[in-house]
């Protein structure tokens, strides 16, 4: 059968896991031979990458926080799908979840969604008509949200595949040179042990509690140094943080960053300190530390344990614990030798179970069985 042709939507106006998944998908989806347009927040970071990247890239008028312009945006995105004869409408967040379902509605497309956040998908009498009746299969990141979606929303089984994220290993390669050149202009000593975190700063990602991790590290290993990188709307409260438990010279935020494949060569350990409740499931930020062959001490959150074995490529721990959370850091910050083996492992994982490559086959694979 011939390639189908595909509009993949996304609404959000920041640029997280979700919004790379949509980036990557869109440009392996294309490689294979598929027609693709992706229809986005205007002039947003997603916008700008997958016009960068050659693809057939649309502005649709998404709101960043309610439901407003609901019925403007059905009926733009049928309009796209007629003018792309799309078979698949692929949607990845809950606005455009809804504005795409309802969009592909008396159109020949079928409604397919990634659900990419351990979240609900039903909140409202709209979103039920949507789940049962609009939407011919749901991708699952994780078997966690499969469970979630088929035991409360009352979705069958046989409509649902758990897809897990992959990334392309090749490009997110430990480099020596790059790693000199990053830990030169953040001032880090070559003896020094660098434990890196990466996304934005909300709650549900935890940094506080990796700060106080931190403390504990720091008492023990003094030649430790902590990088966080990204931004968000807890910035400020977690650099005042900081400075209360007095890690101002011992730890870096870097703001948001663009080339997190460099910044990933500059660390030694990865620390992923996620809480529950937040919708934690499956963050490419511990795939791209296993492909650097970094050693990963992670909460046991989300389908996190899916890429993290106990005492074979990381740590596990509770979420919400700096003190196990840094009796695991303290412990890869003074044994180079366990680092290695984790980091070595970790490769072997991504490369055998997570790549890019997998993710798109499959994907596509699920769109010849819904047509």
């Amino acid at each position: 059968m011939e390639n189908p042709r595909v509009l993949i939507l996304n609404s959000s106006g920041i640029y997280g896991g979700g919004e790379y998944y949509v980036l990557n998908a869109a440009i392996g989806l294309k490689s294979l031979g598929f027609t693709v347009m992706v229809g986005c927040y205007p002039d947003g970071q997603l916008y700008r990458k997958c016009r960068d990247s050659g693809l057939n890239t649309v502005e649709i008028e998404f709101p960043q926080s309610g439901s407003s312009g609901l019925r403007k945006n059905i009926k733009s995105i049928r309009e796209l799908i007629n003018k792309l004869g799309a078979d698949i409408v692929h949607t990845n967040t809950n606005y455009d979840r809804t504005a795409g379902a309802y969009a592909a509605r008396k159109t020949k497309a079928k409604h397919i969604t990634s659900c990419h956040s351990l979240e609900p998908i039903q909140h409202n009498l709209t979103h039920y008509i949507r789940n049962k009746f609009l939407t011919s299969h749901f991708i699952c990141d994780g078997k966690s949200i499969q469970q979630l979606i088929t035991g409360n929303y009352s979705v069958p089984l046989a409509k649902t595949t758990v897809i897990h994220n992959g990334i392309d290993p090749n490009e997110h390669t430990r480099d020596i040179i790059i790693r000199k050149k990053i830990r030169d202009e953040l001032g880090i000593k070559d003896n020094e042990v660098v434990i890196g975190n990466t996304g934005r700063l909300v709650p549900f990602k935890g940094q506080k509690y990796l700060l106080k991790a931190f403390k504990e590290v720091k008492t023990e290993c003094s030649n430790a140094k902590l990088i966080i990188v990204g931004d968000g709307e807890l910035k400020d409260e977690l650099k005042e943080e900081a400075n209360t438990l007095g890690l101002n010279d011992c730890v870096i935020f870097t703001g948001f960053r663009d080339d997190l494949s460099y910044i990933y060569s500059a660390f030694d350990i990865y620390a992923h300190s996620s809480v529950s409740g937040g919708g934690e499931l499956f963050p490419f930020s511990v795939l791209y530390a296993m492909a650097q062959q970094l050693p990963v001490t992670a909460t046991e959150v989300g389908d996190i344990n899916e890429m993290i074995s106990e005492s074979v490529n990381g740590f596990l721990v509770i979420d919400r614990s700096p003190y196990r959370l840094a009796q695991k850091l303290i412990l890869l910050t003074k044994d180079s030798e366990l680092r290695n083996m984790f980091g070595i492992e970790g490769n072997r994982l991504v490369n055998e179970r997570f790549t890019l490559k997998k993710m798109i086959e499959e994907t596509a694979s699920v769109y010849r069985k819904v047509l």
